[in-house]
């Protein structure tokens, strides 16, 4: 099998019904395997999904796992020991892939013999638009140390080369793993938009918009990497001081802006 998609779910019955079927109608004909991982919820978003399964005349193999409720990177976690994909994509309970989605990264992968893939994303459904195959840009390290290139529901990576979200950790979490899996592998970026993205209130687990909460994650981050790869370390006293200019900048925005 070419695709695992690995989907965490956290009390998503408005939502959870759409993101699955924008994996089961894509247009890549060949199998794929859908992993659902129920971070326990209470909202019988899970029954959904029991529905599915059992309506699914698809070569589209969708599997449901159930565990008490330890935050997105542990159900990410599970999905990724669950997987048999040679290909891990990542999918959230309020997000829905464009149809060609996974058929035009194919494309991708293998002209490039790609290990590591994201892409942009929209916030408006763009199903009816038709997408050509583009050819995607490597994106160095550094710049992905400054700034996380692409959203987790756009992440495509080779399942031998994958390794775990950190579960001690709230927020960039996706970020940090991108960075550790930078310094083994060339990072691959394309411009189109093939994920639209929920918006929070559609479902409880939504983008974050705390945005303090975002930066000492950040920091945490930054603290993570130049302990995994010491040669790094010279860089942390700046990092902070980009991270903390960051935030104040858009303080001092968001003053303005009210004032």
């Amino acid at each position: 099998m070419k695709f695992s998609t690995i989907i965490p779910m956290y009390n998503a019955k408005n939502t959870i019904k759409n993101t699955i079927e924008s994996v089961i109608n894509q247009t890549y004909i060949e199998s794929i395997e859908i992993i659902i991982i129920n971070d326990g919820s209470n909202d019988g978003c899970e029954k959904i999904v029991e529905e599915l399964i059992l309506l699914n005349h698809t070569n589209r193999n969708i599997k449901l796992i159930n565990k008490q409720n330890g935050g997105v990177s542990s159900a990410r976690n599970i999905g990724i020991q669950e997987s048999s994909g040679e290909y891990l994509a990542f999918l959230d309970s309020d997000d829905v892939w464009h149809p060609q989605k996974l058929e035009l990264i194919l494309e991708i992968l293998q002209n490039k013999e790609v290990t590591f893939l994201g892409h942009f994303y929209t916030l408006k459904n763009n199903f009816e638009q038709v997408f050509q195959f583009k050819q995607a840009i490597k994106v160095s390290f550094m710049k992905l140390l400054l700034k996380n290139f692409a959203v987790t529901p756009s992440i495509v990576i080779k399942k031998d080369i994958c390794e775990y979200f950190n579960e001690k950790m709230n927020h960039t979490e996706d970020h940090e793993l991108w960075l550790r899996i930078a310094l083994k592998t060339d990072i691959y970026y394309v411009d189109l938009p093939l994920v639209t993205l929920g918006r929070p209130q559609l479902s409880l687990g939504g983008l974050s918009s705390n945005r303090w909460a975002m930066r000492k994650g950040e920091l945490q981050m930054y603290k993570n990497i130049v302990i995994y790869k010491k040669s790094l370390k010279f860089l942390y006293p700046f990092l902070v001081i980009f991270s903390l200019t960051k935030h104040l900048r858009h303080k001092i925005r968001d003053f303005f802006a009210k004032n």
